[in-house]
């Protein structure tokens, strides 16, 4: 049967302490009884000298057996000095890995935040880059429908221009009025479309109708687009009806203006046309229709070239003035003559 080593060294320490406090007593007990005397000391005393003799023996025996036997011990009593020495070093070096430590946390904490600030601007700019994305596929379908669809009447636009007698006679009127829808939507056909493209409601056509029966005058109708309609789509229209009246008299005056003396050519030309303008606004203002082009009718300009060499030839300050070449009614078209007198 085996002992552990601490057992071990336990049994070895009582065993020789007890040898040598048994040596130590006879030793003593002996020299009492002889009345031996040690370094010349009396009997007694020499007796008390082998007991702390002996218990001295037994301390240094008892150290050597655990410095002989054990490392640990051996350790502990030789290296305790250096071993404080150490244990004071290793505290430091604890202490400054505590601090380097605290300071690398407050690093990962700052890069932690960091790093959240980031993630939140990146979930911004995904929003962000999300909503991009759908106005830019927004744009791209409008895109898409402008290169496929081409806007060829916005709503109110004037798509014909006619003319038609009123009076008692509603299926005349009826007939009238379908003759200007069938011939406006031949006239988109000429530009390529195909099929009937062009459609009154009957609330619309009915209200054109009843607004022309009874009505001994002629009439300008007008057909307008309802909305703005895309190349190829159908066309939904509505009538618009006034009176044919007359508006301006054969030679009667439309407007007039001045123009300086000594102008180079190009700027008597402008003049002209700025007079133009000016009967144009004019005869707006007084009720002639524009055509679906937005024409009111044109001057040749080789008559605009000769009015204008005219008034250069003069040399003097001119006023011109614009005249109705013959009665204008609302339908138009605006023609006109020119008049000048000198100054």
């Amino acid at each position: 049967m085996s002992f552990p080593f601490a057992v071990q060294v336990v049994l070895l320490l009582l065993i020789v302490s007890g040898a040598i406090a048994y040596i130590g007593n006879y030793v003593g007990r002996y020299i009492g009884k002889r009345r031996l005397a040690l370094f010349h000391l009396r009997p007694r005393h020499t007796a008390i000298t082998i007991t702390v003799i002996s218990g001295v023996l037994i301390a240094v025996t008892t150290m050597a057996v655990l410095l002989t036997v054990s490392q640990d011990a051996r350790t502990a009593f030789l290296g305790l000095d250096k071993l404080k020495g150490q244990i004071v070093e290793k505290s430091q070096e604890l202490s400054a890995a505590n601090v380097t430590l605290q300071k690398l946390n407050d690093e990962l904490a700052a890069k932690l935040k960091e790093q959240k600030n980031l993630e939140e601007k990146l979930a911004g700019a995904k929003t962000e880059i999300g909503q991009l994305n759908k106005t830019k596929q927004k744009l791209s379908r409008e895109v898409a429908v402008t290169r496929q669809g081409e806007v060829i009447f916005k709503k109110g636009e004037v798509i014909s221009l006619s003319l038609i007698q009123g009076g008692p006679e509603k299926e005349k009127i009826e007939a009238g009025l379908r003759q200007i829808i069938t011939n406006a939507d031949a006239g988109l056909r000429g530009y390529g479309l195909k099929g009937s493209l062009l459609s009154v409601s009957p609330e619309d056509f009915d209200q054109a109708v009843y607004g022309l029966l009874g009505q001994n005058k002629m009439f300008v109708v007008k057909l307008l687009a309802l909305r703005n309609t895309l190349w190829g789509e159908a066309v939904p229209a509505r009538f618009e009806t006034l009176e044919n009246k007359l508006v301006f008299r054969e030679n009667e005056e439309i407007a007039s203006g001045e123009i300086a003396a000594r102008l180079q050519a190009p700027q008597v030309e402008q003049e002209v046309a700025r007079i133009l303008g000016l009967a144009r606004q004019a005869a707006l203002l007084a009720g002639v229709q524009p055509d679906p082009s937005g024409s009111l009718g044109g001057v040749p300009y080789a008559q605009i070239v000769d009015i204008s060499k005219k008034i250069r030839n003069s040399d003097r300050k001119t006023v011109l003035r614009v005249y109705a070449r013959k009665d204008i009614f609302a339908i138009g078209p605006l023609d006109v003559v020119f008049k000048t007198s000198f100054k």
